[in-house]
């Protein structure tokens, strides 16, 4: 199927020439039906075959399989041993049509989730369909979000899915949606618009009502000192990757804000901090609402690592503000005798500046 913006190619025909990059590792480079070419970096799993396979069997295991591209770019694919949904060409046109897709350029990336194995194309398959901005009464400073509705499609999956992203308006910290309700699967059927529109309907009100319950409860509630000890963790895996000065220093001033050992070693025994168990069942000195703003610091902010990937960022501060509970009542929060309350205000989180 080919038009003169997408192309399916079923059944190809793939030739694969063994390159290497300036470190010598083996990228796969391909060429579909004598029309297409594409190089896959050496951390894709397909580049990763040429350590154990020739060019030549690499290129017989991925011809006959399927492959998707748009303006000549690789987009996705399956390999030979693919035997599974594919959709029609008439419903790729109404994707197309209906959802399109939009360049990584376009888009910030901040705020993005990768979808495929091979996901260094320039293209995504994704609309943003609706914002909701969210204000939570009560709050004038701070609390103010973007709730962005995307729908992303793919010619190699049988359902649309939806991608939720959370945006605090004052200073462009985001997360991405990552709990059960936000990530709907919209069945593809007739009168696609209208499904999209009752589906996205349904997702930004219940996002917008357990947002502003949750951001009133989290000002007031106390995080666990797990939640400290593992957020410590990814700053600290950060800190690897940080190279200006500044920013390097400002990241060691938000680790020891955050610290447990450093901010409540007169409160509770060393044990505490070694104890995953026991530190999840006591509170911290931090408020759920500033943990989660420090989350979404690093998540936008500051490079990944291995150690402390922009997924598990997203997974904590989804955790923080969706599926939990008040960690702890107001009773419990006396055994803190100070509060160190420094991310309620994102220039005093991002620079550093700790109240105490």
């Amino acid at each position: 199927m080919t038009n003169s913006v997408h192309t399916l190619v079923r059944d190809a025909h793939v030739e694969v020439v063994k390159h290497f990059d300036d470190k010598h590792r083996p990228l796969a480079a391909i060429t579909v039906d004598g029309e297409f070419e594409h190089i896959f970096p050496h951390t894709s799993r397909v580049s990763k075959h040429l350590d154990s396979m020739e060019a030549e069997d690499l290129a017989h295991r991925l011809s006959g399989g399927d492959f998707f591209f748009i303006e000549n770019e690789l987009i996705d694919f399956r390999d030979s041993s693919y035997h599974g949904f594919v959709h029609t060409p008439e419903t790729i046109n109404v994707f197309m049509d209906l959802l399109g897709y939009q360049r990584r350029d376009e888009l910030d990336m901040r705020h993005m989730r990768k979808t495929t194995d091979d996901d260094n194309s320039p293209i995504v398959l994704r609309k943003i369909w609706n914002k909701n901005e969210i204000a939570v009464p009560g709050y004038a400073h701070g609390t103010d979000f973007n709730s962005i509705l995307s729908f992303q499609w793919n010619p190699f999956i049988k359902t649309i899915n939806t991608m939720f992203d959370l945006v605090r308006l004052i200073c462009t910290n985001g997360m991405i949606g990552l709990t059960s309700f936000l990530n709907t699967k919209v069945p593809v059927m007739n009168r696609w618009e209208e499904h999209l529109d009752i589906a996205s309907r349904q997702i930004q009100n219940k996002v917008n009502d357990i947002v502003i319950q949750r951001i009133g409860q989290m000002v007031h509630e106390h995080c666990s000192v797990a939640d400290l000890l593992l957020l410590e963790d990814h700053i600290m895996a950060r800190l690897s990757m940080s190279i200006d000065t500044v920013e390097h220093q400002t990241m060691l001033n938000m680790m020891n804000s955050v610290s447990p050992r450093a901010q409540l070693a007169d409160v509770y025994r060393e044990t505490v901090f070694d104890d995953k168990n026991l530190a999840a069942q006591l509170p911290g000195h931090l408020s759920g609402f500033d943990v989660f703003n420090i989350a979404t610091q690093l998540r936008t902010h500051t490079a990944e690592t291995a150690k402390s990937t922009d997924f598990a960022m997203d997974k904590f501060a989804n955790g923080i503000l969706f599926d939990r509970e008040s960690n702890f009542n107001a009773s419990s929060s006396r055994l803190i005798t100070k509060h160190v309350n420094a991310f309620n205000d994102p220039e005093m989180a991002f620079f550093g500046k700790v109240a105490a």
